[in-house]
Parts: structure tokens; C-alpha cells; sequence
């Protein structure tokens, strides 16, 4: 059983990619002046370390990676999101000891994909935003959701994974 929901959780990845991105244009159209970007996947793949292997784990990490890749960036998301979930499965043993660091490491991912995003953007020119118009206005932002969002969802993961 637990085979199947590993494999059945891999397979349904791509849809939580393409369904957390909808959920973000949705929350940034209650916004309009903000971009927001959410980040619920992490969260999702933060409670999935008690479940998978490390090297399951990271294939989760690249299709995750491959999915966002099509769908925006184009060749940014995999190595982010590869880098931050093998840092995630190394100190899983810290990140989930309480509530506070699982939210503490949700504000982190969120800033280290955003701003990672944001960086390698910024190097192959594909954007031209200025750092404080984009801490202003996406990071910040994007940060507070995805901390919501981990205040509402975190008691459902607590009681699915642990």
C-alpha cells in the first residue's frame, strides 16, 4: 500500500504543480498590484520527506522542477528546486521537530526559490525589474501567503504524515 501511494503521489505531481499555480493567479487576482506566487507545492513536499526515499524524493524535486519549467520558466525551476529539496531531505530530522520550524522552512523556500527565480532571471535577461520593486512587490508578498498557507494547511498535512 504504501508503494501505491508513493507511485500514485508521483504520478498526481504535475497536477499539484499546475493546480498550485492556478490557486496563486487566483489569490494574485484579489491583488491586482501584487504578484504573488504560491508555493503550496513546498509545503506538500515538506511532509513527503517522512514518506519517500531520498532518491524518490528528489525525482519528486526534478518533475516538480520540469513541470514549473514548462510551464514558466523554461529552464530555471529544476536545478532551484533539485538544490533546496536534497537541502530539505538532509536536515528533515531538524525542519520537522515543531510547528515553528516547518514554518520557519516554508518562508525559507518561498524566499530561496523566489529570490533564486528572480537572480537567474535577472542573468539571462529575461527580466529587467529592479530588486526593490520585486522584493516590494513579489517577494514580500509571496512570502506572506505562503506562510498562510501553512497556517491553514499545516494542521491537515500534521495529521496525514505524522
Amino acid at each position: 500500500m504504501r508503494l501505491l501511494k508513493q507511485i500514485g503521489i508521483f504520478f498526481l505531481l504535475p497536477f499539484v504543480v499546475l493546480i498550485d499555480a492556478h490557486i496563486g493567479q487566483l489569490a494574485g487576482s484579489f491583488f491586482p498590484h501584487f504578484h504573488l506566487a504560491s508555493h503550496f507545492l513546498f509545503l506538500f513536499l515538506l511532509f513527503e520527506t517522512i514518506e519517500v526515499s531520498e532518491y524518490l524524493y528528489l525525482a519528486y524535486c526534478c518533475i516538480a522542477g520540469l513541470v514549473y519549467d514548462i510551464y514558466f520558466f523554461h529552464l530555471i525551476a529544476t536545478l532551484l528546486f533539485i538544490l533546496i529539496g536534497a537541502s530539505i531531505h538532509k536536515f528533515n530530522s531538524v525542519i520537522l521537530l515543531n510547528r515553528w520550524t516547518r514554518m520557519l522552512t516554508i518562508v525559507v523556500m518561498s524566499f530561496l526559490f523566489d529570490m533564486g527565480s528572480y537572480l537567474l532571471a535577472l542573468a539571462m535577461g529575461l527580466t529587467v525589474e529592479s530588486m526593490p520593486v520585486f522584493i516590494v512587490y513579489s517577494l514580500v508578498p509571496s512570502m506572506i501567503l505562503n506562510f498562510l498557507w501553512m497556517l491553514i494547511f499545516q494542521y491537515i498535512f500534521e495529521k496525514c504524515y505524522l
